[in-house]
């Protein structure tokens, strides 16, 4: 297989971001409130309601905070999925990764805009086309999926939410996302 660095290990992760597989330093994967943290976990930095009818569901990597499966929307047979987590890397080179996992034609039809909630500037990136990246993939190409992602900047290390999936069930939990989106706020430091 020759030198190559392991997967996640090279130059294809944005700059601070920690090697694939590994949580970052004081990281472990909290979780909001009322939904349990792994044994040593701490907390993430921030609070968010999840919307009603997303199904919470065990986290595939040590990088996830939380796991949320949304029931896909008639017409398609899989559903997208919500990954919370916390990394490092600037906001652009976040986004700039996503949009590659789309290719050249995601990359140049991606939107990308931002906004400020509870004091925090949440960028939101939305592109649509044949999906071939994501940690979760196990190398899959799928045709006519979208992502919806948001990088909301924290204290520290920035939160990511991330929905994928069918281009017709994600656009379908926009108003979902949204939601979840404004109810994010900074967390209250423990006394």
């Amino acid at each position: 297989m020759g030198n190559a660095p392991p997967l996640g290990q090279g130059n294809d992760l944005p700059p601070g971001h920690p090697p694939m597989g590994e949580a970052p330093p004081g990281m472990g994967g909290g979780m909001p409130p009322g939904m349990g943290a792994p044994q040593g976990a701490e907390p993430a930095q921030m609070t968010w309601k999840v919307p009603a009818r997303w199904q919470t569901v065990p986290n595939p990597s040590t990088m996830r905070i939380a796991t949320y499966r949304v029931p896909h929307a008639p017409g398609d047979s899989e559903d997208p999925e919500v990954a919370v987590s916390q990394a490092g890397g600037t906001v652009e080179a976040n986004a700039k990764r996503w949009m590659g996992q789309f290719g050249p034609e995601g990359e140049k039809n991606a939107k990308k805009s931002t906004r400020t909630v509870k004091g925090l500037t949440i960028t939101l990136v939305e592109v649509e086309g044949k999906y071939t990246g994501g940690m979760g993939k196990d190398g899959r190409e799928e045709e006519n999926w979208a992502m919806l992602g948001a990088i909301v900047e924290t204290q520290g290390m920035p939160h990511f939410v991330k929905m994928t999936g069918p281009v017709k069930s994600v656009k379908a939990a926009r108003a979902e996302l949204d939601e979840l989106l404004a109810s994010v706020a900074p967390k209250e430091p423990s006394k």
